[in-house]
């Protein structure tokens, strides 16, 4: 998974007009051969047929031991890797799908199953539910067809169990859900669960994942709205929301702490774990500190510390194998404190970073339909992957005056912003 991280993750992506992801030049050969044996090579694409993807889903399903996903699921919580949370829901909404024909609705997609003929990269599928948890099929059955067959793939032997810990931070985030204001809808839950820190990799929308997981199977529910274990709801029905502003899916969309919890369900599916009496201590290795080896160890700037300064050049890493530069022509304190310095590229894209000696004499590089471009960017002597590499650097002549309207932003936004000034 780091080395899908490498490929797949936002702030290394890159994707041709086919969907196909760049991989960077920087893959060894061993790289590469670690992901052919593990059957993940990326850009592998499928694209099956409605009533064949339905038929995968289903198939897959009635081969899942409900207690061993119910087992993965918790273990997700805080020991396994976040893609076992998908094993559950998607194993229940393969066993509640009925066989149907095709019913495309507004944007293609089914309406009894959110079907749609686009084709998915299955290994960047397999990066997202490790990233995430995600992917049981909410949005494309193909994707709970995928989650099913990466488990049923594995002995059951070698499913995760859960830990004393993985069991309790289950059952604390139950209580939780339990103890909240009859008021309180998803998103109050979503910020208690975060601002409890029970969960592994606990960001919010790890938080919501996993609440939305809950509402899939049925446990948060409402009697308009349920669950795929007390009835299956079409897609079109999951897809309402009380409003505009909602993001998530039914029955979550609709769920209060009034509803509580399905526990006939709750017992149904988790009542085999026993849970501690004491609390378990966490782990001593988190999933956060596993991720920082995502990062292959290649060659970094020089870098000069220090709050920015007129005449200084700064690499800019675009991704993991291309660099550029940009120079500050002047610094100032903004309004509200913050320090920026107005910095424009330098005509510059190279494979490793740029060097002190390679920037002097190198000209300014504008926007790919001839216009001068600068921005205000706060934020230089603390962005990742941007790095001061030298100093009192004379400014290049430009045959254009200083554009009248500059914006401001952070100093990552040179890094995401480079495609308007050069083709790579």
């Amino acid at each position: 998974m780091a080395l899908l991280d490498r490929v797949y993750s936002s702030r290394n992506s890159d994707v041709d007009n086919e969907g196909r992801h760049r991989i960077p030049s920087t893959f060894t050969e061993a790289d590469h051969q670690q992901l052919k044996a593990a059957g993940l090579e990326p850009n592998v694409f499928i694209q099956w047929g409605h009533d064949e993807t339905i038929d995968k889903l289903r198939q897959s399903a009635v081969k899942v031991d409900l207690r061993a996903a119910a087992d993965a699921f918790v273990a997700s919580m805080v020991s396994a890797d976040l893609a076992w949370l998908s094993v559950l829901p998607a194993a229940i909404l393969g066993r509640a799908m009925p066989v149907h024909a095709e019913d495309p609705m507004g944007g293609g997609s089914c309406r009894v199953c959110f079907f749609n003929a686009g084709a998915i990269d299955a290994t960047q599928a397999a990066y997202l539910r490790h990233l995430s948890g995600g992917d049981w099929g909410v949005d494309h059955p193909a994707n709970g067809a995928l989650a099913l067959a990466a488990a049923i793939d594995r002995p059951p032997s070698s499913w995760p169990q859960p830990t004393p810990r993985d069991v309790w931070v289950f059952f604390q985030v139950l209580e939780l859900m339990r103890g909240l204001p009859s008021t309180a809808r998803y998103s109050q839950a979503r910020t208690a669960l975060h601002k409890a820190g029970l969960l592994s990799a606990n960001r919010p929308w790890r938080c919501e994942t996993v609440l939305e997981a809950l509402a899939f199977i049925g446990i948060l529910q409402t009697p308009e709205h349920p669950g795929l274990m007390t009835r299956f709801t079409p897609a079109i029905e999951r897809d309402r929301r009380p409003s505009t502003n909602v993001e998530v899916p039914a029955p979550l969309a609709w769920w209060s702490a009034k509803e509580g919890l399905q526990e006939t369900l709750v017992a149904t599916l988790f009542g085999h774990l026993q849970r501690p009496e004491a609390e378990p201590p966490p782990p001593t290795t988190t999933t956060t500190a596993r991720r920082k080896t995502a990062n292959p160890a290649g060659p970094k700037p020089k870098s000069i510390a220090g709050p920015p300064t007129p005449g200084s050049v700064y690499a800019i890493r675009l991704r993991e194998d291309l660099w550029s530069a940009a120079y500050c022509h002047e610094v100032r304190t903004d309004g509200r404190g913050i320090l920026r310095g107005r910095m424009e590229y330098l005509d510059l894209l190279s494979p490793t970073p740029p060097t002190a000696e390679q920037v002097v004499g190198i000209g300014f590089r504008d926007r790919l339909n001839g216009e001068r471009w600068q921005t205000w960017c706060g934020g230089l002597d603390k962005t990742p992957g941007v790095k001061r590499i030298a100093m009192d650097v004379p400014a290049p002549a430009h045959g254009q005056p200083v554009p009248e309207r500059i914006p401001t932003g952070g100093a990552s936004e040179l890094r995401h912003l480079a495609g308007w000034n050069f083709r790579f």
